[in-house]
């Protein structure tokens, strides 16, 4: 099974395999927009797994996942504050079948709609106040221009 995540440029990232899967050996996870060289953590039960991304790609064996999986991608690269995005997190539930059914973990959904929300808020007070310079500036020039033929 493969796991798709998409990394934001807000130090986020979101997943886009929403179909919960059954794995048996192997979890796949793609980071499209990860930078070279970053690493994918995985923290569950309070054990955490380091995966070096190959491309975009890593592996995690399904068997050491159970419950809620924290994931964050970081670019480890020695700096004193490391670039860091903190994926939505994962629900793994072991079946009796032997394998580890993963699906993303949606129950923080209703937080997640209220950020959304007042993001949302901040964005169209801050158009309002563009918007509103900008007919300023349209405003001055217009003036500064009044006086002057141009053709």
């Amino acid at each position: 099974m493969k796991m798709e995540y998409k990394i934001l440029d807000n130090g986020t990232a979101v997943v886009l395999t929403r179909q919960p899967e059954m794995v048996y050996d192997e979890l796949y996870v793609d980071f499209s927009g990860a930078p070279s060289g970053a690493t994918a953590i995985f923290e569950c039960g309070g054990d955490s797994m380091y995966r070096q991304l190959s491309g975009v790609t890593c592996s995690v064996p399904a068997d050491k996942l159970n419950g809620v999986v924290k994931v964050t991608v970081a670019l480890l690269d020695g700096s004193a504050r490391p670039r860091r995005w903190a994926c939505e997190e994962l629900l793994a539930e072991k079946q009796k079948s032997g394998g580890t059914l993963i699906s993303p973990n949606d129950m923080n959904m209703p937080q997640k709609f209220v950020e959304l929300r007042l993001e949302c808020q901040s964005l169209r007070e801050s158009n309002e106040r563009l918007e509103t310079r900008v007919k300023e500036l349209e405003d001055r020039l217009e003036k500064l221009l009044e006086g002057y033929d141009l053709t």
